[in-house]
């Protein structure tokens, strides 16, 4: 009895050892379970993961909400804007607070700004092609304001290498000239006033729309359309109304429009390769009001601020639509004959003869944006017509008007401005550019630095303070041309393996750059436009009388001058044997010369009529003023240059300085 007692008692022992593990094993999946669910509370970790946001990753973290007993996702994503470089406060606050990283291209931006460079892209772009089975498509799974950054970085980086090597190559050190000396590496800091910037902020998930699958940046619809503009993209749709925006340019394409609980949102996609070079848009704080169609002029105050809100004045010029081109021919003081050529659309008037009237005001009254030392000169179009060099030769056109102007002078004598001179420094840089090797862009000069790794502060001192800096004008050069480069507008071929083409439409001298600003400088030193503001003055008189004159000489049945018109003072000029637009409509080689001739006989003289009827300094005193606008014009547009797609559409003035917030995926 005692052994089936004990046998009893030990069957019941295991099944109760059994029952244990089984309780305990049950207990633990019941924890698991538990553990499981709240852990998949967390919506939205795994859309913050490496393949998304990348190295933004790491900022990403669970935080267990004991009020609602489950899990909250919160990461960080970049708030965009532009600012100059010395800004110390941002949309998240002061920089103490939140820290502003510059997007410069240097290795410490990249670190700030959590993305690759160039060299992890490459390398990881080859590790995933090696992986089984990928297919060679596009990245569709990461955020594209990753994108937007890389970019922004690649283009600072690449572009400073490329004008490096470009100044390099002028010597490759110190070369003395007069007194003057190229310096290498360029001191130039604080030249740069433009820069793209972030801060980190930091989110939860359960602020993001259900629509939403992807971590994404905020930024405003100012500084989309800038950071646009700096990559060198352009708009060809904009409509507010229905929300629809799309823009290309460089080998990227973004697209806009508005999202369902969120907002108007951005996407960016990269659709061939990017290079910069020759067209990286030039670093100067005011080419942000030319993103939008403002223009600010030589007439502007230190103290003057342009608002969106307040109507513009002499300081500030609108062309991003006809109609505000017509303001500003109101604020220039045009007749309403010559407002309604752009504000009725009905008129079928003409705008150009090569080139827009529009971009004659430009280089008469803009402000310069090219930084001195450095060789970038590419700008935002802020006008609503193309600029299409092509047709024209703005070096003949110079050389046309150093002919009519000695032809005046021989005949009333040299003016107060000594243009002359200036044209030959002008001219005589041009022709050495000209007569450079063409066969040396490739290599490699022996004496180039070892690289180095880049640092905010070694990108703040090569970018600096270049307006005490000078360059000289030797008489010859060393080369920095390439394979058949020659003149403006030939192809570019013999590059080096390690370097990018370097596109000849930009690649100017430092004696050009230093020639066409002294001209530049000595044309508005004699105008004083600042202490011209005033309507009747001579100077604005100037130009009212020339721009009314052009548009009539290109709209000569408007103006009513035609073949069976009587002849009047007004009209002598054009009976007695000047060119007409017909006449330069029909030409082809000698089209600069006409157009000359049509500026001296027929615009020259009409100004010079009205300044004498309407300004006490007289028709002499008017033909200097005439010339010195006229050739600071001509200097302006050769200074720089604008992308013959990009123009302003879809009134894009409405949002400048605008903070209404827009959304990068």
């Amino acid at each position: 009895m005692a052994d089936n007692n004990d046998g009893g008692r030990d069957t019941e022992l295991i099944l109760a050892l059994v029952a244990l593990v089984i309780s305990v094993f049950a207990f633990v999946v019941s924890i698991l379970q538990a553990l499981q669910q709240y852990y998949s509370s967390a919506r939205g970790y795994s859309s913050c993961g490496p393949t998304v946001i990348g190295k933004w990753a790491a900022f990403r973290h669970r935080r267990f909400l004991w009020s609602e007993f489950r899990f909250e996702v919160e990461f960080l994503s970049p708030v965009i804007f532009v600012a100059r470089p010395s800004n110390t406060r941002g949309p998240m606050g002061p920089t103490m607070v939140s820290k502003i990283t510059i997007l410069d291209g240097s290795e410490e931006s990249y670190k700030g700004a959590c993305v690759l460079t160039e060299g992890e892209k490459r390398k990881e772009d080859n590790r995933k092609m090696a992986e089984p089975g990928r297919v060679h498509t596009a990245d569709n799974e990461s955020a594209t304001w990753l994108d937007l950054l890389m970019a922004v970085e690649g283009m600072e980086e690449d572009s400073r290498k490329w004008q490096n090597r470009v100044l390099r190559r002028y010597e490759g050190g110190e070369h003395e000239d007069e007194g003057n000396a190229v310096q290498w590496p360029p001191k130039v800091a604080g030249g740069h006033s433009l820069s793209v910037c972030i801060q980190r902020k930091k989110k939860s998930w359960d602020t993001v729309p259900e629509n939403v699958t992807k971590p994404y940046a905020t930024t405003t619809i100012a500084h989309m359309v800038e950071v646009s503009a700096m990559l060198g993209i352009y708009w060809i749709v904009w409509n507010r109304e229905d929300d629809r925006y799309l823009a290309q340019g460089n080998g990227f394409i973004l697209s806009g429009s508005n999202v369902e609980g969120l907002g108007l949102t951005f996407a960016i996609q990269k659709k061939g390769p990017a290079v910069w070079a020759a067209n990286r848009v030039v670093p100067h704080y005011t080419v942000k009001e030319l993103c939008f169609g403002f223009c600010p002029t030589t007439f502007r105050l230190p103290e003057e601020k342009p608002s969106a809100e307040e109507s513009r004045g002499i300081g500030s010029l609108q062309f991003g639509s006809m109609e505000e081109i017509g303001e500003t021919l109101v604020v220039l003081g045009l007749n309403a004959r010559n407002v309604n050529y752009f504000r009725d659309t009905e008129t079928k008037a003409r705008y150009s003869h090569l080139f827009p009237v529009t971009f004659e005001i430009l280089g008469m009254l803009s402000i310069v944006f090219q930084i001195k030392g450095t060789v970038f000169r590419t700008l935002p179009n802020p006008t609503v017509f193309r600029w299409d060099p092509k047709s024209f030769d703005l070096l003949a056109l110079l050389d046309e008007f150093r002919k009519a102007l000695g032809r005046v002078e021989r005949a009333s004598g040299p003016g107060s401005l000594d243009i002359s001179s200036h044209l030959d420094a002008i001219l005589g840089a041009f022709e050495e550019w000209k007569a450079m090797p063409q066969d040396s862009i490739s290599a490699k000069p022996a004496s180039t630095p070892p690289a180095a790794a880049t640092t905010g502060a070694d990108v703040e001192a090569q970018n600096g303070n270049v307006a005490q800096r000078r360059w000289p004008l030797p008489k010859t050069f060393s080369t920095m041309t390439a394979g058949t480069l020659k003149t403006q507008g030939t192809t570019v071929t013999q590059v080096g393996a390690d370097e990018k083409p370097v596109p000849p439409q930009a690649t100017y001298t430092p004696a050009i750059f230093s020639a066409l600003h002294a001209a530049i400088e000595a044309c508005d030193a004699h105008l004083n436009p600042q202490a011209n503001r005033d309507a009747n003055s001579l100077m604005r008189v100037v130009v009212r009388a020339h721009i009314q004159a052009v548009l009539a000489m290109i709209n000569p049945t408007a103006a009513g001058v035609d073949a069976t018109s009587p002849v009047t003072p007004a009209t002598k000029l054009v009976v007695n044997g000047a060119p007409t637009i017909e006449d330069l409509d029909a030409a082809s080689d000698k089209k600069h010369e006409l157009l000359m001739s049509m500026y001296f006989k027929r615009v020259r003289a009409e100004v010079l009529s009205k300044a004498h009827t309407t300004t006490a300094e007289g028709a002499e005193a008017a033909g200097g003023v005439w010339d010195a606008l006229v050739f600071r014009m001509l200097c302006w547009l050769v200074l720089h240059h604008f992308h013959e797609k990009d123009v302003q559409i879809g009134h894009k003035s409405d949002v400048y300085e605008s903070r209404m917030p827009v959304y990068v995926t």
